[in-house]
């Protein structure tokens, strides 16, 4: 009888509790059904990355591979000429050998006629006559070897060898593209406290620099940046593929770049890409892409001495290189910018006498 109740009392039990278990069972369900959705959801949206990406890089394949191609082509008709060059010289010198051969040769055979001739006068039977014809035979017989005109025979290899890697390198400046791209500064832009060599190729920093006091009358530059220490570029891209070299040396702090022409030149309350700055800058000991909302640490095996900037109009994107190595540093995407993008500098404060050098544009020769 006991144990009869405490089953009783346990079925009791279990049966009021079952439909609130059951509703949490369904409330389960409901949740892990979301969840099922969501994990889906994520599933098709990484198989549409994951083909938008395979071709991204098929693209980029195909790119890679015409690049290279154009090489190709521009070595393979270097070569052509140079071969074609070879060839003809060396047809030019055999021919003047074998033509110099051809008049010694028959030289050669008009002597050894007049020997036979002496030796046959030698052979006949002593007479009068004889002695007249050997006479004249003597007479005509003054002749000598006459080597003709010398063919410089010396292979110089110089002029077809050479330095023909260098030389091919400077022929390729002509099918490189983007092409090295000459930028200058805008002296009309730069911060009074910023000082340009005369080429304008060359800015920095000046904490002491006397400025001249500006007439009450005449409104200020709005041209000129006049909070943060920085120089726009005097060129202005908007289409097209664009590639430069700026040196920073050991300086400790710099920034360098492309802008928005209609970049603020005062404060901003950010400095990044959502106000129309595409930069890398070297602030505390670190490389930084001057991103938004907050700058993203760029890894560096050895810190760069001179940054290449390309700007591609057509794809939207700016990407900075160490121009020692051409290893890739960062790139940027843009949006569609429907103002010229103008380079940008920031060879930043003095840092207590640490950061005295300058920005230097530098043009690679080829």
């Amino acid at each position: 009888m006991y144990k009869n109740h405490i089953k009783d009392t346990n079925n009791n039990y279990n049966k009021s509790l079952l439909p609130d278990h059951k509703e949490k069972l369904i409330q389960a369900i409901k949740r892990i059904k979301h969840e099922v959705d969501e994990c889906w959801e994520a599933e098709r949206e990484t198989y549409i990355w994951s083909v938008d990406v395979e071709r991204c890089f098929d693209h980029l394949e195909r790119e890679v591979r015409a690049e290279f191609q154009n090489l190709h082509r521009f070595l393979d008709e270097e070569e052509t000429m140079d071969m074609e060059r070879l060839k003809k010289e060396k047809e030019k010198r055999v021919k003047l050998l074998r033509e110099r051969e051809k008049k010694i040769a028959m030289q050669g055979r008009d002597l050894e006629r007049g020997i036979a001739t002496l030796n046959n006068k030698l052979a006949e039977e002593d007479s009068p006559k004889l002695l007249k014809e050997i006479q004249d035979l003597l007479k005509r017989c003054q002749v000598a070897f006459i080597p003709p005109p010398q063919v410089d025979v010396e292979v110089r290899s110089a002029h077809f060898v050479g330095p023909i890697q260098y030389r091919i390198w400077k022929h390729m400046k002509s099918c490189l593209y983007p092409n090295i791209t000459e930028v200058t500064f805008d002296p009309e832009t730069a911060h009074p406290l910023l000082t340009l060599s005369p080429s304008c190729t060359s800015v920095w920093f000046e904490e002491d620099k006397v400025i001249p006091k500006a007439s009450e009358e005449e409104p200020p530059n709005p041209r000129c940046f006049h909070y943060y220490y920085s120089v726009m570029g005097r060129e202005g891209f908007i289409t097209g593929r664009h590639y430069w070299e700026v040196e920073v040396g050991h300086k400790t702090a710099w920034r360098l770049g492309v802008a928005r022409e209609d970049v603020h030149r005062g404060e901003m309350d950010s400095s990044g890409t959502s106000n129309g700055l595409w930069t890398l800058s070297l602030k505390g000991g670190a490389i930084l892409a001057c991103t938004d909302p907050k700058p993203t640490k760029v890894p560096v095996s050895i810190r760069p001495v001179r940054i290449g900037v390309f700007l591609d109009c057509e794809k939207e994107e700016v990407a900075f290189y160490n121009a020692v190595t051409m290893t890739p540093l960062y790139t940027f995407s843009m949006e569609t910018v429907f103002v010229p993008l103008i380079p940008f500098y920031n060879p930043c404060d003095t840092d207590d006498g640490r950061n005295l050098g300058p920005l230097n544009l530098f043009s690679p020769s080829i």
